[in-house]
């Protein structure tokens, strides 16, 4: 079972930051999962919330920020003082930092109705850095993976489920061709994980932080989890 660090190493090191990109891959992951929200001036910031009063004590939203004003937001001190400092990355950053060995699953927060163009910006970055094979990108805004899809034939699409019923999921991760169900903990059952293996999909579960949980996973047949921890494979 795969064991996708989420968010990166979020368990030792403050979320969505190169921190916690490098701890993640000190302990040798071998997929990151992380956010991407666009800022004013069209870059690609990763970060989990629209605004950033959880990791920056700062009230404003990344959509109404300039990328100048948003890198200049300490997101490292609410995690510890030992990352006083730590900045927002840009995705590009982050693809520059990560080894090709290392897949990437990029979490897009929102589509074109809140950020116009973002989904045309992720697929041409992910050229640029001759990443397609390597990256699987996800959303819970459903619109902006067929807008993923029709941009390109053979984007990866990991197709999140949120509220939507499982019957209506299966439908649409067949007109995108999606490659994976991804769910929560609470939606994983044996009927859901059956349902997307007989569509040849994948099923990667978040967030998974105890070996309790990883362990009924696994027995269920789940593909992959996404957790805080990517030493979690080695707990017993």
């Amino acid at each position: 079972m795969l064991v996708i660090a989420h968010r990166g190493a979020s368990g030792h090191a403050p979320e969505n930051t190169r921190a916690s990109f490098r701890r993640a891959l000190e302990m040798g992951a071998r997929a990151i999962e992380m956010d991407v929200h666009q800022t004013l001036d069209h870059e690609l910031v990763v970060a989990h919330d629209d605004d950033l009063r959880r990791c920056g004590r700062d009230r404003r939203r990344l959509k109404t920020l300039h990328w100048d004003e948003a890198a200049g937001v300490d997101v490292g001190s609410w995690f510890d003082k030992r990352f006083a400092g730590e900045r927002l990355p840009r995705l590009e950053e982050v693809y520059d930092l990560l080894p090709p060995s290392v897949e990437l699953h990029v979490e897009l927060k929102h589509g074109s109705r809140v950020y116009p163009g973002i989904e045309e910006r992720v697929v041409d970055l992910v050229h640029k850095r001759g990443a397609l094979s390597r990256t699987l990108i996800s959303s819970f805004d459903h619109e902006a993976l067929y807008l993923v899809r029709s941009l390109d034939e053979k984007a990866r699409l990991g197709y999140l489920l949120g509220l939507t019923t499982l019957r209506t999921a299966v439908r649409e991760m067949k007109d995108i061709a999606a490659e994976s169900l991804n769910c929560s903990m609470r939606q994983a059952n044996a009927r859901l994980v059956k349902a997307a293996h007989d569509s040849g999909l994948r099923v990667l579960v978040y967030t998974v932080n105890t070996p309790a949980d990883r362990d009924r996973l696994a027995r269920l047949g789940v593909d992959g989890i996404f957790c805080n921890y990517p030493e979690l494979d080695l707990w017993r």
